[in-house]
């Protein structure tokens, strides 16, 4: 009897599998949607764009976010060509200026990041230790000079992989998360300076803050900061920054939750009358499969999309419990894409057949056993 019911047990466990196995292939699909949408944001097109240098010349801020949110996505597109681009930006703007930026330390961050995303080391890119000249001894003065958003992104580019700090360091991690606990408001917001607050800065500050949640000082102060966001979600999901909701508030403040380890489908502090965070991002996109910045902007807006490409992304990565979305300590390079979803319900199915055959098998094997010995007497 309790052969007979191995099989019933090893059926519903494939049933159980195959429905997470929907769901991840549901929201893989959300993610390549989005993806889609970026592209045909850009000229109407689901084309590689990466090769585009005259209109997404890399080193400036759109094409990095393009090139390191479709890359993180999972998506064929023109990397090699774009990592080869981005070299030769960085090459010719140290050549002319000695550095990427001494005013913004966020050239140096957006890049760092976007050459991991690429599948190469941000410590020996065209002909410069960027890490090095960008975080640990960035000499354009202090990177929150341009607001506490280069702090944010000097930790963030820190954290993305496994750097260590050198002794001489100008700047560590330590002195990045005091500044930037620094600049949080009394009622736990964050601005671009303190004193004013904006949703997108304060998720963006919980997503620098996210891998630091043992130290205390900084439990509470991200606690304060996603009850402020709480507070300030609107009914429709979403966040006013700078007098008006846009897709970019609600895709930070995804971003920052699955950094948290929340699933903001889960979370009742992001749900209000029914609407919950996710639905608001969703309330933005548009017939290309695009979205737009704000509600009443008719287009989708390559930006916008982008963004909430990367909060997609990081929404799948917190539900098959991959690392979070900037982090690359087991990130291998840009991806041709996953597995079809039917390649993986015919292996599943596969797999349970072939053992509910085996222990067929077996049990015919004793049972003729047994009538061999029944003969013999």
């Amino acid at each position: 009897m309790k052969r007979r019911r191995i099989i019933p047990v090893l059926l519903c466990m494939m049933l159980i599998l195959l429905g997470a196995g929907t769901a991840v292939g549901t929201m893989k699909e959300e993610v390549r949607s989005a993806a889609k949408g970026l592209r045909m944001s850009l000229e109407g097109k689901d084309e590689m764009i990466l090769d585009r240098q005259e209109i997404l010349p890399a080193g400036s801020s759109q094409s990095d976010w393009a090139a390191m949110a479709l890359a993180l996505a999972g998506e064929k597109d023109h990397y090699q060509v774009y990592a080869k681009n981005l070299e030769t930006y960085v090459k010719e703007t140290y050549e002319r200026n000695g550095s990427l930026s001494d005013r913004k330390a966020t050239e140096y961050d957006r890049v760092i990041l976007t050459v991991l995303a690429l599948g190469r080391d941000p410590e020996q890119f065209g002909g410069a230790n960027l890490v090095e000249d960008g975080i640990w001894q960035y000499q354009g003065g202090s990177p929150g000079d341009q607001g506490v958003n280069g702090w944010i992104y000097s930790l963030i580019a820190a954290d993305a992989g496994p750097y260590e700090e050198p002794q001489d360091a100008k700047y560590t991690r330590e002195m990045m998360v005091e500044e930037i606990l620094e600049e949080q408001n009394e009622d736990g917001s964050f601005g671009l300076q303190k004193g004013s607050a904006d949703p997108d800065l304060t998720a963006m500050a919980l997503q620098a803050l996210a891998p630091y949640q043992e130290d205390s000082e900084v439990k509470a102060a991200s606690d304060e900061a996603l009850a402020w966001l709480s507070e300030h979600m609107t009914e429709h999901g979403s966040y006013v920054s700078y007098g008006e909701e846009s897709a970019e508030s609600c895709a930070q403040t995804v971003i920052a939750l699955c950094a948290l380890g929340t699933d903001p489908a889960e979370d009742d502090r992001f749900a209000k009358n029914g609407v919950t965070l996710l639905d608001g991002m969703e309330a933005f996109a548009r017939n290309d499969g695009g979205y737009a910045h704000a509600q009443s902007d008719r287009e989708s807006n390559f930006m916008a999309s982008e963004q909430v490409l990367l909060a997609k992304t990081a929404l799948l990565r917190l539900r098959q419990d991959e690392e979070r979305l900037y982090s690359f300590e087991q990130y291998t390079g840009p991806q041709e894409g996953g597995i079809p979803m039917m390649k993986i319900v015919i292996a599943v199915i596969a797999a349970v057949a072939a053992g509910a055959v085996v222990l067929a098998v077996r049990r015919k094997g004793k049972t003729n056993a047994g009538a061999d010995r029944t003969d013999s007497k």
